[in-house]
């Protein structure tokens, strides 16, 4: 017979830290540009590059959902605050795109923090090994992966205003 796991605070490594800092600080820059379209941006249909930002950002909200189950499942409430947190930044930073004049440059601060946060997560993935319910670290250094891909994507398209 099984126990179920309680809610608790799990002691976080330096790069568990970081990463969370760093990535607080793009979710400030993606809840600003939330606030901005809600206020004062008009819908607007994408095409070019900024469709294919809207598709990628939508793509990595949509991920970020299933990570809602998985912090439940941990019942770490630091991580649990912070997905919710990032499901609302990600979200509102689609939205974002979807209104004009758009993000801007909190496009770029956003997708550039997440693409150093989530290569920090790598990092502490690989020097400590990490695995979560079974998976070992290659599995989550390649779901990871596909955000750093994602923001990166992002970001080139934001730079280069293409």
């Amino acid at each position: 017979m099984t126990t179920a796991k309680k809610w608790h605070v799990a002691d976080w490594s330096p790069l568990g830290w970081l990463e969370t800092g760093i990535k607080l600080a793009g979710l400030v820059a993606a809840i600003v540009a939330l606030i901005q379209a809600l206020s004062g941006g008009t819908s607007a249909s994408p095409e070019g590059a900024r469709l294919v930002q809207v598709i990628i950002q939508v793509i990595l909200s949509l991920l970020l959902i299933g990570a809602i189950f998985d912090r439940y499942m941990e019942r770490e409430i630091i991580a649990m605050i912070f997905v919710v947190i990032n499901n609302i930044g990600h979200w509102g930073m689609a939205y974002a795109l979807l209104t004009q004049p758009g993000p801007g440059i909190l496009l770029v601060i956003f997708a550039g923090l997440f693409l150093v946060g989530d290569l920090v997560k790598i990092r502490w993935i690989v020097a400590n090994q990490i695995s979560m319910r079974g998976y070992p670290p290659r599995v989550l250094v390649g779901l990871t992966s596909i955000f750093v891909i994602g923001y990166a994507v992002i970001l080139l398209l934001a730079l280069t205003g293409a």
